[in-house]
């Protein structure tokens, strides 16, 4: 395309995009061959339409000189006419503008340097100006060199041709002129005749070839033709070359008449006879010497357009005014495509040019021979021999090495070479003298394959090749060769040569293989008279050069990507036959084409081909199937399909490795480089922290130079990357390489930025998300344009940046240990200044930490010389290496790390069929590892069988040894054992699939080291291609629920399978956390009408517990293994024994894979015995042997088994590591790296992993849990006596070496040595495994209290937690040291105030305070005066301030937990208050009266009124209403809110509180009850009602659930009854409150859920409209909050069908629902925020149902007591329920209903939905749906664009389907439960007993005689006094258990 069209597609970018239609003109570019098909489609995978003009205008410009017309034509097809006039006026826009620009600079010049007059001509002569202006613009427009801008010196030159042009275009004479100044013509031509003379042919360079256009008019006019045929030549620019390859339909497109066409190709022919007879006689006066000079001086520089149909390929040479020289003998190998000619080769399609050679080639590794010319003479030297040579013979390819850096642009390219680029010159030299001593004679062996050898190769005649014909393998680099023997003399004979070769071609281009065709070498099958691999040659009857034509245009014709054809396959090359005979004149060649796929440019094509003498439009794709080239059909071409990527993916593999194996520098930069990168080693080991700086690259390096230079950054490590350069190019190169990163500013770290100041924990967020950051961060130091932020000076650099950037360093330098940093400077240009000024801030944070890289001296010199000058470092630091090139960096890199594996991902689909996950995509999911449905399939290694079995052996001793199950463990047969449970976990799994549940939850318990993970992990393995799995790694709020549903949404429009995921040991916050997330996402998602919610997840959750109980419901894992299991180790254990045996330099010994033989074992506790002290022994080094202490101190008490931080023990492991001086490279590095010399024995013990933290660290781990105890047990029984742990502990957390030194590291160990203090397992049923933290309450048991305090002490000291400060105070709880448990208690809430649990704890020291004055009573110690016991009453009154702080700030707390202990604890201290206040009052009775009535003060108890100032009267008189105010929450919240749970912990934890609740119940109602039903008559109205109401409370309670409860008593029917008219006397009372109405209401619709007659013959309806309206009205009379009447209110009076009698206006409804709204959050304030995890779901119980009155409230009751979450869903419910219709809103949030009430009257109300509806097909339409009235308000359920109503069927027993699995709202415990009265009469019954022993004793001392019986009671004192202690335990420990563990 010409450049004036590809500026005016370009400058017009902006309009395109908002006018161009792109569709319509790729179909019309299509038919025009203007893109291909591919090219199309490529274009239309562009996103945006934008993105797709963006794409064509790019494209157009490559897609030949017809490319801007097809596109007009296009755009005028398709109804774009002003988008194809705009194209067309921006062109003569600029061709004008270009014009104008170009003639004033030549006016402008001319006028400069010319002088016209006459005394400057030395002659009188009429020529003006303008003549000379219209010369030099006519020897312009006929120049080669006309382009957009004109430059004097193509002015100079186009002088020279205004001399010729002048004569031959004007008919003038020469122009005479005088150059001004010293300027110098630059003539084309040297005329060494007048220039007034007639033109003649000497004029002419000898080859026409190098014929410039005024050259060719030249020849014109000798041969006859006149100025018109001259101009339009003039016009086309026809020079040598392309007059050379032009043929008829050539001149009849430029317009010439018939006649003058005859005689131009008539004398062009004969010139070129003329041309070849004397190159062919000169060609024999030369001898080699003078042949390799001649050969030496070639230098052409191609330059090839685009092709298109039969347009010419112009050819220009490098300089102008230059001969090329000709090559000798038979050089052949031109990289030119000539022009598409006829089928017949002419003789007039002949003309050379030199090939290229491939830049900086080396040898593969299987080769034995090369080639690789450098540069030899420069072409002035050679002048003279270029006219001598003729250009007749051809021969193989000489490259040239000025050319050696050119691209090919031609169609075919040379460049095939197996090659690997390092720019070894003189090595290559020395290879090519090599070969020319070689091949000397004729050879009998192939040409090297890619190599263009020189003239003097030839092959012998009738030799027989050592190398047959080869067939493709594993090896794709390793060429294939073909032999054929076409016959030339016939068109079927030429057919089979282009047909051969193109098929050969695309099937090694299809197969990805290195290949070569030979013709002319006998094949396998052929005549008898010849053997295969014999060498015959062929004989050209013509020249070889139309041989050549042929076989490049048949190339064009088969293949459509010439791109790829170009760089891929060879020119043919034309190697002469010797026969030996002198007599035999005929010239025989064998042509050889190299195919060499290269993946840069094959990469995942597929390579179609059309042949000759077949359908044009018939394509075929052709492979090599057992070794012959074959057609595939469409079933082969399917499964190639399906191959395909991996065969590229392979071809690449072994490109990568042959150019990692064949090009390693090994110089001393190289090694320097090595050694200060590693640390002194030659490979990463260890614990290393790599920070990378970077400045601003040079302007020219580009993308591609990236690709080649600067991939190792990607395979290194990075903890931070600051980088200089504003436009970010290193960092977008590598996020395109799929380089994962977090991006932040340098003005992120500083305080006083603008963003830190607007938020006040920004600042410690971002420091938070670096730590915890699996990505390395990338940090923008002076600027970064995508944010608009501009690069700065540094001057303004240090006043605006700096400080943001110092912050920066000096947070990484406290995050790494010191000493184990390493700051990698790469200096990419000069552009060095800021990077100056930054530097001081490094090597003052890292001192001695550093390494600078930098590919010139020039660059890195004058960095490290300002450094010096500054003061900066000490001068002779060898910390630099300048001079080595990045690709040598990049290769030595290589050797060091393992490239970043990109094995691809597949996905299941829920139609069966497999998808790939991008990654791109997968790099997306950060807290998520997929496993692939083809893990490990994929893998470069699989291809290898011998590095296969290598890995093998590997990862089976890694995994015996104890360290964590891999995939491929999996992938390897037999090296998992497949336990039992696996069988019942995946059943379970797919039980789940079916549960209604949104997230199902399967639960594994396993004791730590049997195997739980591998377990679950094998379950993964075994369902990977049926369900998408993974393992969740981390939990992050709001993050990893989505990136969850975006895996199971990923490409699959409806997913029928959930998500099978792995939670392993998680935290339970968190997980509880996660799953009410994804709940809450999931019921967001689009759902059918009608269906029921399908589950989006599963988690597969490991819990580690010390116990795991004997539940046969449950599924665990013990530390015993089945006779199954037990053989299959055993088993093993043989085949591991067999193998070392037979080669124990490969196999390791069995008896050191630890890990393999405990289980082997069976967890044989003496065998670990054994192992454990059998490897200590042979441990002799003192630090070693502390090291082991630590860690196997903290493995044994860490609840998670978590590795430990490897850098962590530097301060243990190093002398003095901290001394600036001890420097960590060179001869010190080894010695500082101690964990890199470990004893084998310690390695045997202690595994080495890597542990996530701020990206990855070495880490330290016990292998086994079991080992770590025994360890530490081994190690405390070393002396002569046991070390007490205590000690042992005190001894680490003392060590100043350990946590004195800041570091991430550090901070990663306290956090684990923190939780070995605080942290509890938990039983199977929930509650806590100890009392304390594992290491405290083996120090309790083991030691003393001190102890464990001195070890609480030290921890406190050393972290500050508030947590630790905790279980300082419970320690002193739980020994009755009071002052010292508030002491502490008070440190923690100090610490954090807003924490519930820590106010809990401060309540239980009052708790156990009022336990302990109980205890005292109940012995009798106590003083029993009522003033006694106001010490009593004050410790339960600060107790229950204390539990009410808890309920303060549970209800503000953002966190999922819900801590009730504040409601317990208050009602438990009310408890034990009245238990303690018993001993001071006369009776219960006398007690209960005191407390109930407000006006009761006997005279002796006036004394409480004031006791120091205390009226603890009136607080006692207040219990009544604390109690039903905790009693109601608690029984509210049981009932009107659910929450999730990860297992059932969560729903032990539910039950527990239940349980709690019933006992504590009981124990109040005997001091709040009443006892009958028959209230005195002497009470006033008032106390009859309350009478009543304590009577009401005695049998249930005024709490909706404690009513609806009675239904699954025995008696609950006759109870309800008894209640329901126990309220109806209250109500007809003028004394009646809100607890009477809401009372009877709950009665009567227990009563109806109860029994259908009740509900059927109810007649008191109207009474219930009227009593939820006066209950309404009465809501804000009591002192407890009650969500009951706003739901009755609604409930009763929405309007319905069948309804007799409306009372309440809609609007007043919809007021009411806003305000029960208010009221829940009120209640219930950390609800608020729809969407928020730590909220609970809202409850449903009712639901609008058909029929009339009571008939329309359904309620679904159960009779086996177990009430149904989602009973609404079962078939027999919806046949009940009242189906409505309204219109969806436009966010699927909410339904809007028309309400009618009155005489027809309408009022619209909008109500929620259930969950939000996402389908869009449903908004803004009518729908319908059922209303159920949850405990927020009425909400809108199964909701369907359909009734379906007509198609519901209803099971004929009403039961739920088979596969419906519903949650309970609670379960009615059975709990026994001892009040105080029945304690106190067992206790007396005790104590009358024991009075009765004694007074027989005193009967017995005075000698009376006893009776028998009497005598029998005497000996049961004993018995008696033992179960009377007992009875006091065990209502001790009912007291304490009250109180739920929260």
């Amino acid at each position: 395309m010409e450049d004036i069209h590809r500026r005016a597609l370009t400058e017009s970018i902006t309009f395109l995009k908002d006018n161009l239609f792109v569709k319509g003109v790729l179909d019309h570019l299509v038919e025009e061959n203007i893109i291909t098909f591919d090219l199309k489609q490529l274009i239309n995978f562009a996103v945006t339409d934008g993105d797709k003009v963006s794409e064509l205008v790019c494209m157009l410009p490559k897609r030949g000189p017809r490319a801007f017309d097809a596109m007009l034509k296009s755009l005028r097809a398709t109804s774009q006419e002003h988008v194809a006039i705009h194209l067309e006026q921006k062109a003569v826009e600029i061709k004008e503008n270009q014009d104008a620009k170009t003639q004033k600079f030549v006016h402008q010049w001319l006028q400069d340097n010319i002088d016209l007059s006459n005394d400057a001509a030395g002659q009188c002569t009429m020529v003006n100006f303008e003549s000379l202006l219209d010369a030099v613009n006519m020897a312009l427009n006929a120049s080669d060199h006309l382009t957009e801008s004109v430059t004097a010196t193509d002015l100079k030159m186009m002088l020279g041709k205004a001399f010729q042009l002048s004569e031959i275009a004007m008919n003038q004479s020469p122009l005479p002129f005088v150059m001004k100044g010293n300027l110098q013509i630059h003539q084309q031509v040297a005329v060494s005749e007048s220039p007034t003379t007639s033109p003649d042919v000497k004029h002419l360079p000898k080859l026409m070839k190098d014929w410039s256009v005024a050259n060719v008019c030249l020849w014109l006019e000798k041969i006859g033709m006149d100025g018109d045929v001259c101009k339009q030549f003039i016009q086309h620019k026809i020079s040598g070359k392309a007059l050379k390859l032009m043929d008829k339909a050539d001149f009849i497109e430029m317009g010439l008449i018939l006649g003058d066409r005859v005689v131009i190709i008539k004398e062009r022919d004969k010139y070129l006879k003329e041309e070849r007879d004397e190159y062919l006689k000169d060609s024999s006066c030369l001898n080699q010497e003078s042949a390799s000079e001649a050969m030496a001086s070639a230098s052409v520089k191609l330059d090839f357009t685009s092709v298109e149909d039969s347009e010419c390929i112009s050819l220009k040479s490098e300089r102008d005014g230059i001969n090329p020289p000709q090559p000798l003998k038979h050089e052949i190998g031109s990289r030119q495509f000539a022009s598409l000619c006829s089928d017949d080769i002419s003789s007039n399609a002949q003309y050379f040019c030199e090939p290229v050679a491939e830049k900086d080639s080396c040898v593969e590794h299987h080769m034995d021979s090369a080639n690789s010319c450098d540069s030899l003479q420069n072409q002035e030297e050679n002048k003279t021999s270029q006219t001598d040579v003729s250009e007749n013979i051809p021969s193989s390819s000489a490259p040239n090495a000025e050319d050696s850096n050119d691209k090919s642009e031609g169609l075919i390219s040379d460049s095939v070479s197996e090659t690997v680029e390092t720019g070894q010159t003189s090595s290559s030299k020395a290879i090519e003298e090599s070969l020319i001593t070689k091949f000397k004679e004729p050879s009998e062996i192939l040409r090297p394959f890619g190599y263009q050898l020189g003239f003097e190769f030839e092959y012998k005649k009738d030799a027989k090749l050592s190398c047959v014909e080869t067939r493709s393998g594993g090896n794709l680099l390793q060429p294939i060769h073909r032999f054929v023997m076409p016959a030339l003399d016939s068109p079927e004979g030429m057919k089979e040569l282009a047909n051969e070769a193109i098929a050969f071609a695309s099937a090694c281009l299809n197969d990805r293989a290195n290949a070569t065709i030979h013709f002319g070498i006998v094949p396998e099958v052929s005549s008898g008279f010849t053997v295969h691999g014999q060498i015959m040659g062929l004989h050209l009857k013509k020249n070889w050069e139309q041989y050549e034509k042929f076989l490049n245009k048949a190339f064009a014709y088969g293949f459509s990507e010439l791109e790829i054809v170009q760089n891929c396959i060879s020119s043919p090359m034309f190697i002469r036959v010797a026969s030996g005979d002198s007599s035999n004149e005929s010239l025989e060649y064998v042509i050889e084409i190299d195919v060499k796929p290269k993946y840069e440019y094959s990469q995942n094509k597929e390579f179609f081909i059309k042949l000759k003498g077949e359908k044009d439009d018939a394509e075929a794709i052709f492979r090599i199937i057992n070794g012959d080239v074959c057609r595939l059909q469409q079933p082969q071409i399917d499964f190639y399909r399906q191959e395909l990527d991996k065969l590229a993916k392979e071809r690449k593999k072994q490109e990568d490795k042959a150019a990692r194996k064949n090009c390693i520098p090994r110089d001393h930069l190289c090694e320097k480089f090595i050694n200060l990168l590693c640390d002194g080693d030659t490979k990463f080991q260890g614990d290393q922290y790599r920070i990378l700086v970077l400045n601003k690259p040079d302007e020219t390096v580009d993308f591609e130079s990236f690709k080649e230079t600067f991939d190792f950054l990607a395979d290194i490590e990075w903890k931070a990357i600051f980088d200089f350069d504003a436009d970010a190019k290193v960092c977008r190169f590598l996020q395109e390489r799929d380089y994962m990163m977090k991006i932040a500013m340098s003005d992120d770290f500083s305080p006083h930025s603008k963003y830190n100041l607007q938020k006040i924990d920004r600042l410690k967020q971002t420091h938070e998300d670096i730590r915890n950051s699996l990505n390395p961060t990338w940090i923008f130091v002076n600027g970064y344009a995508q944010n608009n932020e501009q690069k700065l000076d540094p001057i303004n650099w240090k006043m605006e940046k700096s400080d943001g950037f110092k912050e920066a360093v000096r947070f990484f330098s406290r995050q790494i240990p010191q000493r184990r940093a390493l700051v990698v400077f790469l200096l990419l240009s000069e552009d060095t200044k800021v990077v100056i000024e930054a530097t001081e801030e490094f090597l003052t944070s890292f001192p001695n930490q550093w390494l600078c890289i930098s590919e010139n001296e020039s660059i890195g010199n004058p960095w490290l010389q300002e450094l010096e000058r500054r003061n900066c470092m000490e001068r002779g630091i060898e910390r630099s290496v300048f001079g080595m090139p990045w690709k040598h960096v990049q290769e030595a890199i290589a050797h060091i790390v393992t490239p970043r594996r990109m094995d691809c991902c597949e996905l299941p689909t829920s139609t069966g069929t497999f998808i790939v996950l991008p990654k791109k995509v997968m790099n997306k999911f950060l807290d998520l590892e997929i496993l692939s449905s083809f893990e490990c399939d994929s893998s470069p290694i699989t291809s290898n069988i011998q590095e296969l079995n290598i890995h093998e052996v590997k990862e089976k001793e890694m995994f015996f040894r104890g360290n964590g199950v891999s995939w491929w463990n999996f992938w390897f047969q037999d090296q998992v054992c497949s336990r039992d449970i696996l069988h019942h976990l995946k059943k379970d799994v797919k039980e789940s699939f079916d549960d209604d549940d949104d997230v199902g939850k399967v639960i594994l318990r396993h004791q730590p080291g049997a195997g739980g993970t591998t377990t679950a992990k094998h379950l993964l393995w075994e369902l990977r291609k049926e369900y998408r799995c993974g393992i969740v790694q981390s939990i992050n709020e709001g993050q990893t629920a989505q990136q969850i549903i975006n895996l199971y949404q990923y490409e699959d429009n409806r997913p029928t399978k959930p998500v099978l995921l792995l939670l392993d040991n998680p935290d339970e916050e968190k997980a509880n956390l996660l799953v009410a997330e994804l709940s809450e996402m999931a019921k967001s998602l689009t759902r059918k009408g009608g269906d029921q919610a399908k589950c989006v997840c599963i988690f597969l959750i490991c819990l580690r517990r010390t116990e795991v109980g004997t539940d046969p419901r449950r599924l665990v894992l013990q530390h015993q293994l089945s006779p199954v299991e037990r053989k299959w180790f055993l088993d093993m254990d043989k085949q591991l024994l067999a193998k070392y045996k037979q080669a124990p330099d490969r196999f390791m010994d069995p008896k050191l894979l630890i890990s393999f033989n405990i289980l082997k074992e069976n967890f044989n506790k003496e065998f670990i015995q054994r192992t454990v002290r059998s490897f200590l022994d042979n441990i002799s080094d003192k630090k070693e042997l502390r090291l082991l202490k630590y860690i196997s101190l903290v493995n044994s008490f860490d609840l998670e088994c978590r590795s430990l931080p490897t850098s962590a023990f530097d301060g243990i492991m190093i002398d003095y590591p901290w001394s600036n001086r001890t420097l960590r490279r060179g001869r010190h590095a080894y010695a500082s790296r101690w964990e890199t010399h470990l004893s084998s024995e310690f390695r045997v013990l202690v595994n080495e992993a890597s542990k996530p933290s701020m990206g990855y660290i070495h880490a330290l781990k016990v292998i086994n849990p079991l080992l770590s105890k025994e360890i530490l047990l081994c190690l405390r029984d070393a002396g002569s006596s046991r070390i007490p742990v205590s000690e042992i502990a005190l001894e680490f957390y003392k060590c100043a070496d350990i946590f004195y030194a800041p570091s991430k590291a550090r901070d990663d160990l306290l956090e684990i040595s923190k939780d070995i203090l605080k942290k509890r397992g938990r039983l199977p049923n929930g509650r806590p495994e100890t009392y304390f933290a594992p290491l405290i309450q083996t120090i309790v048991n083991e030691e003393i209290p001190e102890k464990a305090s001195a070890v609480l002490e030290i921890g406190i000291q050393l972290t500050s937690d508030p947590f630790i400060a905790q279980q300082m105070a419970r320690l002193f709880i739980k020994f009755q040291n009071w002052p010292e448990a508030i002491k502490y208690a008070t440190m923690a809430i100090e610490q954090k105030p807003d924490n519930s649990f820590l106010w809990d704890t401060f309540g239980r020291i009052y708790e156990r305070q009022l336990l302990e004055q109980y205890d005292k009573l109940v012995a009798g110690t106590n003083l029993l005066k009522v003033e006694n016991s106001a010490s009593i009453i004050d410790i339960a009154l600060k107790g229950m301030e204390m539990f009410r702080k808890v309920q303060e700030t549970n209800d503000r707390e953002k966190t999922l937990a819900t801590n009730q202990a504040g409601f317990f604890g208050e009602l438990q201290m009310v408890v034990c208050l009245l238990d303690c206040l018993t001993y001071f009052f006369p009776s219960k009775d006398e007690l209960r009266h005191f407390i109930l009535e407000a006006q009761y003060m006997p005279e002796d108890y006036a004394a409480l009124q004031n006791i120091d100032g205390n009226n603890y009267a009136d607080k006692l008189k207040q219990l009544n209403r604390r109690v039903q105010t905790a009693v109601n929450r608690l029984e509210d919240e049981l009932l009107q809110l659910r929450e999730e749970a990860i297992d059932e912990f969560g729903r032990n934890h539910i039950k527990n509180q239940s349980d709690s609740l019933i006992c504590l119940k009981e124990n109040l109602n005997s001091y709040f009850g009443e006892d009958g039903d028959s209230v005195p008559e002497v009470l006033k109205e008032w106390e009859k009602c309350e009478f009543r109401r304590r009577r009401i409370f005695r049998l249930a309670g005024f709490n909706l659930r404690s009513i609806f409860d009675l239904r699954h008593k025995k008696d609950g029917m006759d109870i309800l009854k008894r209640i329901r008219d126990i309220a109806k006397l209250n109500i007809g009372s003028d004394q009646v409150n809100v607890d009477d109405y809401q009372t009877l209401i709950s009665a009567n619709l227990a009563l109806a859920s109860l029994d259908s007659e009740y509900r059927s013959n109810f007649s008191e309806y109207e009474d219930m409209l009227l009593w939820t309206k006066k209950l309404y009205e009465l809501r804000d009379t009591s002192f407890v909050s009650h969500l009951e009447p706003y739901l009755f209110f609604v409930m009763f009076n929405w309007p319905r069908e069948n309804m007799r009698k409306q009372l309440v206006n809609p609007r007043v409804i919809e007021d009411a629902i806003r305000n029960w709204k208010d009221a829940y959050y009120k209640k219930y304030p950390k609800q608020r925020g729809e969407g928020k995890p730590f909220r609970k779901k809202d409850t449903t119980m009712f639901f609008l149902a058909n029929g009339s009155n009571m008939e329309s409230i359904y309620s679904y009751f159960a009779r086996n007591g177990r009430p149904l979450e989602n009973y609404w869903r079962l078939p027999s419910t919806m046949a009940k329920l009242q189906r409505l219709c309204g219109t969806l809103n436009q966010d699927g949030c909410e339904v809007k209903i028309q309400l009618q009430y009155g005489q027809g009257n309408k009022s619209s109300i909008s109500i929620p939905t259930s969950f939000p509806i996402r389908e869009r097909t449903m908004w803004n339409k009518q729908v319908y749906f059922v209303i159920g009235f949850s405990w927020i308000g009425p909400k809108a359920f199964d909701i369907t664009l359909d009734d379906p109503r007509t198609v519901l069927q209803t099971s004929r027993d009403g039961s739920p389907p088979r596969n419906f699995l519903g949650k309970e709202f609670h379960r009615t415990s059975k709990v026994v439960e001892v009040t105080e009265e029945h304690f106190r009469q067992e206790l007396e019954n005790f104590d009358k007993k024991l009075q009765r022993i004694k007074d027989l004793k005193e009967r017995k001392n005075r000698s009376l005689n006893l009776t028998h019986e009497e005598n029998q009671l005497l000996q049961e004192e004993a018995r008696i006094k033992k179960e009377k202690d007992r009875l006091i335990q065990i209502r001790r420990k009912k007291m304490e258990s009250r109180i739920p563990e929260f």
